[in-house]
């Protein structure tokens, strides 16, 4: 069914039959690629076959328009669909409407032509110079939106993909940890010691006495046992560092 409306737009362009005339280019080609079931993800045919919508213009100006027009200008494009005499028919997203433009109905495109240009000195003209002017900026603020929140997602996959990288690593860091522990058992002592000493020091705002800066060797006989830990001042404040992580 779809082959024999393409074969009929390619008769009407030919043969220039139709109500008024051959079909023009930029009509075909557009209807072509609405009329196209592969393309459907990013422009087809509204619900009630008299509108056609572009439902991802990044990906309509990326692949579509360089394969129908060698270009990849959707602002072009609208521009274009203004000149035929389309409208924009929802204000929240890219559907246009035509009342020759219609699903199945290939034998209507002849009677859509390029509007007259109006003299530009004239109220009229000027108006719609206005008009056309407001509502490609438009197309290319809305463009640039759909561009920068692309951006905005790939970014933050990016922050999300850093952040799975590092919670990945702290696994092999605490299993080098645990090995070190194995080798030195005294190394937590000592960290925790020299950690309490630093929140002294900061807590009182001046150099520790000397006689209570107590340190545990590196000694095994001394720096394992648990029982001189005690004896030497209490709790150990937590989180304390080692090897360069924080423990709670």
């Amino acid at each position: 069914m779809m082959g024999i409306e393409f074969c009929k737009v390619d008769q009407l362009r030919a043969a220039g039959g139709g109500p008024a005339g051959a079909v023009a280019p930029f009509v075909a080609k557009t209807f072509h690629m609405v009329s196209d079931p592969s393309t459907d993800a990013v422009v087809r045919w509204g619900c009630a076959g008299n509108t056609f919508l572009v439902l991802d213009p990044a990906a309509f100006s990326d692949f579509l328009l360089p394969s129908y027009f060698k270009h990849r200008n959707f602002a072009s494009f609208v521009r274009q669909l203004n000149t035929y005499g389309f409208r924009k028919v929802d204000p929240d997203r890219w559907e246009f409407a035509h009342e020759s433009f219609l699903r199945g109905q290939a034998q209507l495109l002849p009677r859509i032509v390029r509007k007259k240009k109006k003299k530009a000195g004239g109220p009229a003209g000027g108006r719609e110079l206005c008009e056309e002017g407001e509502a490609v900026r438009g197309t290319i603020q809305a463009v640039q939106r759909l561009r920068d929140d692309q951006r905005g997602m790939e970014e933050e996959l990016q922050a999300m993909d850093s952040r799975l990288r590092a919670a990945e690593s702290r696994p092999g860091q605490m299993m080098a940890f645990l090995a070190k522990l194995a080798d030195d058992p005294g190394v937590v002592l000592r960290a925790m010691l020299a950690k309490k000493e630093e929140l002294a020091a900061a807590g009182d705002g001046s150099e520790a006495e000397p006689c209570k800066r107590r340190r545990i060797e590196a000694d095994p006989g001394r720096g394992s046992n648990a029982a001189e830990l005690a004896q030497s001042g209490g709790a150990v404040p937590f989180p304390f560092s080692v090897l360069g992580q924080v423990f709670y």
